[in-house]
């Protein structure tokens, strides 16, 4: 009987120490969770920290973007600006060919041009055309007046006067080869440069010769 009542001392023991066991255990997991949550939640700094320095990446990634961008861009404007140069240089050809057909123009295609232009004017009469001046070119050029006065080519034909050629000067200084001022003044009483009307009493005088 001894022995029985001692095994059942046992087993009571074991079976306390068991149900202690279980509720230390079951203490343990109910006061241990938010010990664990309480450890997790120093875990979000990596996770800012992850945040961030993607956020920084991404920035990076766009500054290399943009920056390539301009790189290609800045490649290209050079292209760009010699293609703008060349159209440039394109028109300042044209405008100065331009320039030159005008100065070429003939006598009969400056006179088309005064009619187009609409600028309708009667020329000088026959005796105030006898009363232009001629003087050579080198006396005109030696004059005080020769400075001020357009001496390197005729306003109509465009050629260049030489020393030993005769010439017309106009009171706006243009001047002219004679037979030139003529043929224009018949038909318009005007420069043919500047367009500055002769009077017909006003007309020059021709030198004595």
């Amino acid at each position: 009987m001894e022995v029985v009542a001692g095994a059942r001392g046992i087993q009571d023991d074991d079976a306390a120490l068991a149900k202690l066991l279980q509720e230390q255990e079951r203490a343990l997991l109910m006061f241990g969770r938010p010990a664990v949550e309480e450890e997790e939640e120093p875990e979000e700094l990596p996770d800012e920290e992850l945040a961030r320095r993607l956020q920084e990446e991404e920035d990076r990634a766009a500054y290399e973007a943009m920056a390539q961008f301009e790189a290609e861009a800045l490649g290209e404007q050079p292209h760009d600006a010699a293609t703008g140069s060349g159209e440039d240089a394109g028109l300042a050809d044209d405008e100065e060919e331009a320039e030159e057909v005008e100065r070429a123009m003939s006598y009969e295609e400056l006179l088309a041009l005064g009619e187009l232009a609409g600028k309708v004017s009667t020329g000088l009469a026959q005796e105030a055309l006898e009363r232009l001046p001629v003087a050579a070119v080198a006396e005109l050029r030696a004059s005080p007046e020769g400075a001020a006065m357009a001496l390197d080519k005729c306003c109509i034909c465009q050629m260049e006067f030489e020393d030993e050629d005769e010439a017309t000067a106009l009171p706006c200084r243009h001047c002219y080869h004679p037979d030139c001022a003529r043929q224009w003044l018949a038909q318009k009483r005007a420069c043919a440069l500047c367009g500055k009307e002769l009077e017909q009493a006003a007309a020059p005088a021709a030198p004595a010769r």
